[in-house]
């Protein structure tokens, strides 16, 4: 065979297996696709915005009044995730700003991960809601720990903030 000819069968092979890669991606996507939920929210009239005349339609988006459990919990868990991921930034913002000028990523810096699980309410008041909470604390040799902690959420512009967060005791010594 000469070059020319070797050269061809070379692309068409290459250009073969990047065709049926791409056509797997396609199939694969449209297979995720197929499969997640859709969700769809009702809006009531009152929430709703007048759409513009002359044919025009403008896509609204549902007011959502999430449960103040729900998204203090979201907000607990959120914070072990940034802290997780060493996104300090992130983190510092699901405290109030008394509690942000304290925060100190070091001690943080010092695990693999952390973790927040079992989040209980324990407390209820306007405005206020208490959690106890188990911590995992997961180090670089593999070493865990896991503590008991309390959280203090508050509710400020609308918007869950950890006030307060109080260490219980240790449930596993590493």
């Amino acid at each position: 065979m000469d070059k020319g000819w070797s050269w061809a069968l070379v692309g068409g092979v290459v250009g073969g297996l990047v065709a049926l890669g791409v056509a797997r991606v396609v199939v694969w996507q449209g297979r995720n696709r197929s499969v997640q939920p859709k969700a769809t929210v009702s809006t009531p009239a009152s929430q709703q915005r007048a759409q513009p005349t002359g044919g025009a339609r403008v896509a609204t988006a549902p007011v959502l009044n999430p449960n103040p459990e729900q998204a203090a919990i979201a907000l607990i868990q959120n914070l072990y995730q940034s802290l997780s991921e060493k996104n300090w930034q992130q983190a510092r913002l699901a405290y109030t700003p008394a509690l942000q000028s304290q925060f100190d990523p070091t001690f943080f810096a010092q695990f693999v991960r952390v973790t927040v699980q079992d989040l209980q309410v324990i407390e209820r008041r306007a405005g206020k809601w208490q959690f106890l909470g188990r911590n995992t604390y997961f180090y670089p040799n593999g070493d865990t720990q896991e503590e008991e902690r309390s959280y203090t959420v508050i509710w400020h512009n609308g918007q869950p903030l950890i006030s307060d967060s109080q260490f219980i005791r240790v449930i596993k010594p590493r």
